[in-house]
């Protein structure tokens, strides 16, 4: 009976792929806000702020570091799990 209910279960389970999600994100969403950093940068460049503008850059770079890392971790979790709990 119980091998009856997971099989039932696995096949009902939802199957989500989520790679066409990102890929739109990847190339529409980033570049906005890329655009959008870059002109505040410049807008304040032109306003003599420049300790700012290295402070803006140095901060927009970790965080892209930050999501490069976490992109790293979301596609090779499994990989990393087994390596880790290897037993």
């Amino acid at each position: 009976m119980n091998t009856l209910v997971a099989a039932f279960v696995a096949t009902a389970s939802p199957d989500l792929n989520s790679d066409g999600i990102v890929q739109w994100g990847v190339k529409n969403i980033i570049p906005i806000i890329l655009l959008f950093v870059g002109i505040g940068i410049i807008a304040s460049a032109r306003k003599g702020q420049m300790s700012q503008n290295a402070l803006t850059v140095s901060n927009v770079l970790l965080g892209c570091v930050v999501i490069a890392g976490a992109a790293f971790f979301y596609g090779f979790a499994d990989n990393i799990a087994q390596f880790v709990f290897q037993g």
